[in-house]
């Protein structure tokens, strides 16, 4: 009789505890998945924030390439009459009898046009992925690359092209004419200057160099590449709308 009462109480304290032990293991499995699951909302507020601002910033970036793009046009216009202008003075077909059909050609080495790369959009990217892991998106490292490379490279052509100016600019100040040419008098020696001299011809081809090997054909390169990302930009923003 002893026996079979020890064999019930073993027993009842033995489900007893068992009880216990499946109530706590649910209690911290339900606490461990509703951890998890705050995690997961948590993590999928902070993408799509995060996915909101990169598109954000893309757009940026496209509004910038597309103003660029514009000032670019305005360039390659100015620098394509400016390679005119400039082969009829090497050409020589421009005389002291028919000056007045390019007047443009008096102003050829003194006058310049700056590009100048909307960057706002760019900076904010860069912030972006100074703070979160972007490197594997290839639109974005194609973004970067673009600015990277054309940046400098338009800064320095920027720069070379005022310095040549100016000097040209400098040196004609020298001449006894140079204040008939800023008065707009266009007296004899200021036509047969720049129409026969060996010197304005020289300073022609040396311009025509910088700004068109260099400055247009940079100018060219970067309105191609720019509309070529403002095309993947707004398709990928179009796909997340």
């Amino acid at each position: 009789m002893i026996s079979v009462f020890r064999k019930i109480r073993k027993q009842f304290f033995s489900n007893k505890v068992s009880s216990y032990l499946l109530y706590a293991i649910g209690e911290i499995a339900l606490v461990m998945i509703g951890i998890l699951l705050a995690l997961y909302v948590n993590n999928w507020n902070e993408n799509r924030k995060l996915k909101s601002v990169i598109n954000n910033t893309l757009s940026t970036i496209s509004y910038d390439l597309e103003a660029d793009t514009l000032s670019a046009n305005t360039i390659i216009e100015f620098y394509k009459k400016n390679l005119e202008d400039s082969n009829r003075i090497l050409n020589n077909e421009i005389t002291p009898d028919n000056y007045m059909d390019c007047l443009n050609c008096f102003s050829l080495v003194t006058i310049y046009q700056p590009f100048s790369i909307q960057t706002k959009g760019f900076e904010q990217l860069k912030q972006l992925t100074d703070e979160t892991n972007t490197q594997k998106d290839s639109l974005i490292s194609d973004i970067t690359r673009l600015y990277s490379v054309y940046t400098p490279l338009i800064e320095k052509s920027n720069d070379r092209m005022e310095t040549i100016v100016m000097k040209n600019f400098y040196e004609l100040e020298k001449f006894p004419w140079f204040i008939d040419l800023a008065t707009n008098n266009l007296s004899e020696e200021v036509i047969k200057y720049y129409t026969t001299s060996e010197d304005y011809k020289k300073r022609v081809a040396s311009h025509r160099m910088l700004a068109v090997g260099n400055h247009l054909g940079a100018t060219q390169k970067y309105k191609e590449d720019a509309i070529e990302l403002i095309n993947r930009i707004n398709k990928r923003l179009n796909k997340s709308q």
